[in-house]
């Protein structure tokens, strides 16, 4: 029987149900079963093909299943407004800003947890298929080693970018770890984006030339070439190196040159993922955002439809919302010219291109009036009205231009920005042109991102507002950044502070909004139950579980909603 010393880490809530006590989770010398799992569950090279194909939908759910973040951070980045309660919406996005309640106990405490775990149930999955390969190179004979070696990276990086973002810091998990010996420690989140990054080079050396594709079912609904898997890495680190920032400061330092040539070697379309209605792939944020046969979920928010109105002069309902004290604020009417928020005049029809007029708020007022829109977004409404079986926006290809727009901003090229600005300020929007002498250049650019990537990318609203803008009091002076006392990250989910007996931490609150970090925020010490720090047992979601079958309906039940939009209800 092998002993070993493992790091302070667990790598999923399901885990903990395995011990009886809290005293196991923190026993210096513990029982390392993780092989013996392995062993008698990767019992053929199909098992450990498929284990690698879930890494993708476990790391996808995780992000834009329901009560992983995504709603949340679109209503706290006024992209979308809802003053429900559900998945912290309304706790995330009121005003003036509070602290998150980062504890294993409070209502919404899956809000971070589930985005925490499930990426590292992705990482799991991934280990444990990379280290059969390498304990048995004779199932290379069965399966296409380089495709799911090239896989395996792809999700690596698209897990540890996603942990980047959302959190100030994480664990490097990947094949590389010794569970007899090593011991993870939390890792700033640049450490984190960073080795994300590694993870997907390696993903694009692998895929860039191969021949092959990928099956239909490992990003759902689309086989994928070896050389498009390439594209779509390339997109995510241009993703990944601007949305990182935690301030204009750091956004500003962005190496933008490298971003640019990133975006040039992207897909040149965009990429979807089919949804298979409410079973495995479901995108929560669309369904929460473009239903305009509801009127009982998300509005779109005046903060982000709201700004040409202001540019263009065309009325005074945005100015005059703004200038209104918070509960002043209500329902009005915009006149913006931009034909995908309001219809042209001079045809039949009486919606715009994306959005479209419903009616007065159906949010309740003692919450805020401020949180009333009249609009809602439509561009994706076929995926709820298809019953959640249409394709849904993984990457877009409009936004991915406007992100190298920046880039060329930022390098002094005016001109080469605006031109890519007006291919959908003026061919989508019907605006005038944008020109490389305006004075709000810029401002133009972040609006055609918020509008073109409306919804269509989970926390990508929230990821670039903080990068955008300085916090601002909420008020008549238009602002980029978020509203303050807004966090502009997460501390590690309180269950795993506690798990690690670490300091209970949190952001959130005007003072304690969060910032560029170069070391982890969560300190050893004292926990706040008066325990002494000691390492964790390190636990996989797939411990005592014999069989792929076993392992894969773990992973499809689990990464399903298990509420359906008829059951969910308002509160």
């Amino acid at each position: 029987m092998k002993w070993a010393k493992l790091g302070s880490m667990a790598l999923l809530a399901f885990g903990l149900t395995a011990c009886d006590s809290l005293s196991e989770l923190t026993e210096l010398e513990v029982v390392n079963e993780n092989n013996p799992d392995r062993a008698r569950a990767l019992e053929t090279a199909g098992d450990v093909e498929s284990l690698i194909a879930s890494g993708f939908l476990i790391a996808y759910n995780g992000t834009f299943g329901y009560g992983r973040g995504s709603l949340m951070m679109s209503a706290a980045a006024d992209e979308t407004t809802c003053s429900w309660g559900n998945a912290g919406l309304q706790m995330f996005s009121s005003e003036p800003r509070v602290a998150w309640p980062n504890r294993s106990s409070a209502n919404y405490a899956f809000a971070t947890e589930r985005p925490w775990y499930h990426k590292y149930e992705a990482l799991s999955s991934i280990y444990d298929g990379l280290k059969a390969i390498e304990d048995d190179p004779d199932l290379c004979e069965s399966i296409d080693c380089n495709r799911a070696t090239a896989f395996a990276k792809f999700v690596q990086g698209y897990a540890h970018g996603g942990l980047a973002l959302m959190f100030d810091s994480a664990f490097v998990f990947d094949e590389t770890v010794d569970l007899e010996v090593d011991v993870l420690e939390l890792q700033a989140y640049p450490a984190v984006m960073t080795a994300a990054i590694g993870k997907l080079q390696e993903a694009i050396a692998l895929s860039e030339n191969a021949n092959w594709s990928l099956e239909n079912n490992w990003m759902n609904g689309y086989s994928h070439s070896g050389p498009e898997l390439a594209e779509i890495a390339h997109a995510l680190i241009a993703q990944f190196m601007t949305m990182v920032a935690r301030t204009p400061a750091e956004r500003a330092n962005v190496d933008w040159g490298t971003v640019v040539s990133h975006v040039d070697a992207g897909p040149d379309e965009d990429i979807y993922i089919n949804g298979d209605g409410e079973v495995n792939w479901f995108n929560d944020l669309i369904w929460f955002g473009a239903q305009p046969g509801s009127t009982s979920w998300g509005r779109a928010d005046y903060k982000t439809i709201g700004w040409t109105e202001l540019e263009q002069g065309t009325g005074t309902g945005y100015q005059d919302w703004l200038s209104a004290s918070l509960d002043g604020r209500g329902d009005f009417e915009l006149q913006v010219p931009d034909l995908r928020i309001m219809p042209d005049p001079d045809s039949s029809r009486v919606e715009g291109l994306d959005f479209m007029w419903k009616g007065n708020s159906t949010f309740r007022a003692s919450r805020g009036t401020y949180h009333y829109s009249m609009y809602i977004h439509k561009r994706w409404a076929d995926y709820p009205e298809a019953g959640y079986t249409a394709p849904t926006p993984f990457i877009l290809y409009d936004p991915m231009q406007l992100i190298k727009a920046e880039g060329l901003w930022r390098q002094g090229n005016n001109a080469g920005a605006a031109d890519i600005i007006n291919v959908t300020r003026v061919g989508r929007g019907g605006l005038p042109p944008a020109a490389a002498g305006d004075a709000d250049l810029v401002d133009k650019l972040i609006y055609e991102y918020r509008i073109e990537n409306f919804i269509g990318c989970a926390g990508c609203a929230f990821y670039t507002r903080r990068g955008w803008g300085d916090h601002a009091p909420t008020g008549p002076n238009h602002h980029q950044g978020l509203v303050e006392g807004t966090q502009v990250h997460f501390a590690v989910p309180g269950q795993e502070l506690d798990i690690l007996q670490k300091l209970w931490y949190t952001y959130g609150g005007v003072g304690n909004e969060g910032g560029s970090l170069s070391a982890p925020a969560a300190a050893p010490g004292v926990d706040n139950r008066g325990g002494t720090q000691a390492p964790a047992k390190l636990i996989y979601a797939f411990n005592g579980m014999d069989s792929i079958d076993e392992r894969l309906d773990y992973i499809y039940r689990d990464s399903g909603r298990r509420t359906g939009p008829a059951q969910l209800t308002r509160h």
